[in-house]
Order: C-alpha cells, then structure tokens, then sequence
C-alpha cells in the first residue's frame, strides 16, 4: 500500500489565519513543510480518508485526481474532515464528467451527520435516500466500531476513537495483501478492546493523532507525551512489526514547533512527525 498524506493538520491547520505566535510566524516565513492543511490521506490513489475542505486543492496542486478516487473512509464529520460542498459538486448538475462511482463508509451516525451537513448546501438532496445516492453517483456502508468489512481489496476494522460519541467518530485499521496500517486520527484513547483487534495483526505503520505538543493538552485530543506513550506501548506488545513506523499527525500549534524541532524531539520515541505530500510505502 501506498499512503500519501494530504494534510497533516489540526482543524485549524497551520499557521492559523489570524495568529501571530512562534509557531505560526514561523510556518508562514519558512513555507514548505511547515504549512499543515487540515488532516486527510489517500490510499493507493483510490481510497480517501476524510473529504476534507483542503483535499481537492492539495489533490490538484499535487497532480492527482479525486474523479478516481472509488473509496471515501469517513471518521466523523466534523467540518475540518468533511466538507458537504466538495461531495455535493458529484450531481450533475454542475456539469461533472467521468469520475468512478464512490463507495463511502462511516458510522450511522456519521452518515446523519453528513447528510444534514449536504441539506444546508443542497436543501433538496436527501443523502441518506436512495435517490440522493443516485444523484451524486454514490453508496452508502455503515459500520460499527470493532466491525470488519471489505471494501474493495481492501479489509477495513473500524475502532472506536472516543472523540465525539453523538456521531460515533471511528478510526480504521487498513489491511490489503499482507499490508496493514492504523490510520488514527481525532484519536481521544484507545481502550483496551480496541488494544485487544489490534493485537491480532501486526502493523507495518500507524499513523496517530498529535494535536498538542508535550506538556500541553487543552482536552479532545492527545498529546506528545500521549502518543509517545501509544508508540511504547505498541512495540512493546508485538502490535507493530519489528520494521513497524508510528506517525504524527493532525497536528495544532499549541506546544509544538517547526517539523525538524517536533522530529528531534520525537525521535527518541521512535515517532515520526508527517508532512503535508509525504508518501509512506508499506
């Protein structure tokens, strides 16, 4: 598998539009890596994880197309992960041409939340109804936490994130030909069944949740010394392969600094800090 990062940032991405602190001044006079657009990641070129407000432009920037895209992974639908107004341009009605039929799992509750997000940009669409789906050329696949299903080549094992229980946020386990990976963002905790599913097949990557820097957690997400702890935790019990990598991202400005400061800190850990564009191969 092929995971490519489109944005590595927190719902506020970075720098923030209206901040003026270190981190922030800095990102906005080094440019390149330090900018974060807000979390989101592309499997093998056809499987999205969250259709987010910075996808398509990242995507074009980037020379790739979300008309290819055949899978969308949607954790929750928060409006840094989910943007209606992307998803509604499928219709015909704005002239779209030639883009694959798209298969989207979620959580029920997830899908609720979505389909009102489509009503406030298209009052007459009903997504959760069989003819919204016919006219954004799309199907709907809920899932449960601790739930596995195929979706394409791919095996997908749902996990539950903790982040907002109202629309059952999940994380995935993503598994094809021998390939395995946790992509875990809006991550509050893992409990221990969900410790236990990801006991059961080793991970070549995982990729998790840093929004706040060490020492610093305003709640709703973890921090450094949180993810450190998880990266420990998942070496110690097997769950990572031995070549095994952990990840950062989704990534705030509040306690952290530019990526080489984050890496040289995180690297004792065996963490890893993502970058928007970066490319994992496992």
């Amino acid at each position: 598998m092929k995971l490519q990062f489109l944005g590595t940032g927190a719902a506020t991405g970075i720098p923030l539009a209206f901040c003026n602190c270190a981190a922030c001044a800095k990102a906005r006079k080094l440019g390149g890596r330090e900018i974060r657009r807000r979390a989101a990641a592309l499997v093998d070129g056809e499987l999205l994880i969250d259709l987010g407000p910075d996808v398509p432009a990242f995507m074009a920037q980037s020379g790739l197309d979300l008309g290819r895209v055949r899978y969308l992974l949607q954790t929750h639908a928060h409006s840094d992960h989910f943007d209606a107004g992307h998803l509604v341009t499928r219709m015909a009605e704005y002239a779209v041409k030639d883009v694959e039929r798209l298969e989207v799992m979620a959580s029920r509750e997830t899908l609720r939340a979505m389909a009102v997000w489509m009503k406030t940009e298209e009052p007459g669409l009903e997504l959760l109804s069989e003819a919204g789906q016919r006219a954004l050329n799309l199907s709907l696949r809920p899932i449960r936490a601790g739930e596995r299903a195929q979706m394409g080549p791919y095996e997908i094992t749902a996990l539950d994130s903790r982040h907002d229980p109202g629309q059952q946020a999940l994380v995935y386990r993503i598994r094809r030909a021998g390939a395995a990976l946790l992509y875990a963002t809006d991550l509050l905790a893992l409990g221990e069944e969900e410790w236990s599913v990801l006991r059961e097949a080793p991970l070549d990557a995982a990729v998790l949740d840093m929004t706040y820097g060490a020492g610093f957690n305003a709640g709703g997400h973890p921090d450094a010394d949180q993810v450190y702890g998880m990266a420990r935790r998942m070496r110690q019990q097997g769950i990572l392969k031995p070549s095994g990598r952990v990840l950062a991202t989704h990534i705030s400005h509040e306690g952290n600094g530019a990526l080489e400061e984050m890496g040289q800190l995180a690297r004792p850990f065996g963490v890893e800090i993502a970058w928007d564009g970066m490319i994992l191969e496992i």
